[in-house]
């Protein structure tokens, strides 16, 4: 819950202004508590979510001596995207830096020169690019809206030519708060905004047209896919009468391959309280439901894909504690917790937020901000979380755990195949202080793990393991345990989970 004792922050739904007291640290840890954590390897659930696969660049001036390291790193690593979200006209770049001022329509061509760096390392990083256009000048009426749609065709045409990783374009970027949220906060009344919600959907029309033109010269493998409008929260105000819009278009060409939207609070109807999801992060674990429901009332393909392009615990430079120490971990275990909520929901992709952030710490998935710079090859606890992520196996299978209130408390992934077996189990208490000692009971073990020497590899992250700003000789993902098993069908484990520790078993033939 917000509470008043928190300083007031000025931060931003994402990148925007708003006032947020984020919560209360917890100061003694209490006593652990028992949980167990069943797992049953012969209880398959299909394939499992990867969301580490799908990621965010900061803008193209967030560290750009440092990408093409960090590319290799995560590379390296085992971390190469699904997906890469970048930004080609980010309100934090500067204008020769932003792509609508980068193609001449006269001359008909695209200097990308400003750009190259930026959309190669992400096409290096990644097997597809999402990259995002907001077209602010011509929604505040600053360029002739007449110029839109050729414009557009160019841009997309000349990326797409010298870039063929770029598969997915995403039209706008938090146009709820941008063009109308902002100006709601700073008082000013709701028919005096840049525009209203049932009048997004006419910008988003120039986008479809020009892909539409696009894709006719490109071969079908190579089309490019396009959604939007990445609101700041799934906000029905404004995304069902843009679903309504995209019904009622009569053009045979319409298109809507994606929808987006970002997951880290909401707004009431006069943008002066947000409730940040932190709070309580099982606020989005019925947004598929939700979804489901406003396609169907409309006739809209029910599966159509979901794309969270921002999900975190900290919106704009929000915090709990102003020394970050705790907040890095609490991070990391926020993230692995809307994983686990986000895996339940079908046709939804949750994107993570970011490699390095531009200004905001708590977000890095690199170490950035030490006195000598940034590092090279070093992960926060966050980056940790995610190389976890990457290690699991394959096929999801039934993890169910107890000790959880409300949102807080104990957590487990597990997945299975021909190499192994595989489990994450961790303690979201974001700031609470309740430790766990938890029974792992997993039983239906893969046969080939059943006779035969079994090596057993446990990794710990938490307040000092595996994490840089607790011993920065210990900020690689740390190997805690090592042995050698013979499990049979079952085989029990015991993990201590202090607040917001997270751990990785890996069960393998020796």
């Amino acid at each position: 819950m917000l509470t008043s004792t928190k300083r007031a922050l000025v931060a931003g739904a994402a990148a925007g202004l708003l006032l947020v007291p984020t919560g209360t640290a917890q100061a003694a840890s209490a006593p652990p508590s028992s949980a167990t954590v069943s797992v049953d390897f012969g209880a398959s659930k299909g394939e499992l979510p990867r969301p580490e696969r799908f990621n965010n660049f900061g803008n193209v001036t967030a560290w750009p001596q440092q990408r093409a390291q960090d590319v290799r790193y995560l590379n390296r690593q085992g971390l190469h995207g699904d997906v890469y979200r970048i930004w080609l006209s980010s309100p934090n770049a500067p204008d020769s830096h932003d792509i609508f001022n980068l193609c001449d329509l006269a001359a008909g061509r695209c200097d990308l020169t400003p750009l190259d760096a930026y959309l190669t390392e992400a096409s290096q990083v990644s097997d597809s690019v999402l990259i995002n256009l907001n077209p602010t000048d011509f929604v505040e009426g600053n360029r002739p809206a007449k110029d839109l749609k050729p414009l557009l065709e160019l841009i997309l045409r000349s990326v797409k030519e010298k870039y063929p990783h770029v598969k997915y374009v995403e039209a706008f970027n938090e146009p709820d708060w941008q063009f109308y949220g902002q100006q709601r906060h700073a008082g000013l009344p709701a028919d005096q905004t840049v525009i209203q919600p049932d009048g997004l959907y006419r910008y988003y029309v120039p986008f479809y047209e020009a892909v539409t033109q696009v894709n006719k010269h490109l071969k079908r493998a190579d089309r490019i896919q396009l959604g939007g409008p990445a609101l700041s929260f799934m906000d029905p105000k404004w995304l069902k009468p843009f679903l309504d819009s995209y019904a009622a278009d009569r053009n045979p060409r319409k298109r809507l391959d994606f929808l987006s939207y970002h997951a880290y609070l909401s707004w009431d109807d006069d943008y002066k309280i947000p409730t940040l999801y932190s709070g309580d992060l099982r606020v989005v674990a019925s947004q598929r439901d939700t979804l489901r429901g406003w396609l169907r009332e409309r006739r809209l393909d029910q599966h159509l894909p979901a794309l969270v392009t921002e999900t975190g615990i900290y919106p704009g430079p929000a915090y709990d504690d102003p020394d970050p120490g705790k907040d890095y971990i609490r991070q990391a275990a926020g993230m692995a917790t809307y994983g686990y909520y986000y895996a339940g929901q079908p046709d939804t992709h949750l994107f993570n937020w970011c490699v390095r952030h531009r200004v905001e710490e708590r977000k890095d998935q690199l170490v950035t901000r030490t006195p000598g710079g940034p590092l090279a090859d070093t992960f926060t606890p966050y980056g940790n979380m995610l190389l976890m992520q990457s290690r699991m196996k394959d096929t999801r299978v039934s993890a169910t755990t107890t000790g959880l209130e409300g949102d807080n408390g104990v957590y487990a992934m597990a997945a299975e195949d021909r190499t192994g077996a595989s489990l994450m189990v961790w303690n979201w208490q974001h700031t609470g202080d309740r430790g766990y000692r938890a029974t792992v009971d997993m039983t239906r073990l893969p046969a080939h793990l059943r006779h035969g020497p079994v090596r057993e590899r446990v990794y710990r992250i938490d307040q000092t393991t595996s994490n840089y700003f607790g011993d920065p000789a210990r900020a690689a993902l740390q190997l805690v345990a090592q042995k050698t098993v013979r499990p049979g069908r079952t085989y029990t484990e015991t993990v201590d989970l202090p607040p917001n520790a997270i751990y990785l078993i890996l069960l393998e033939r020796a």
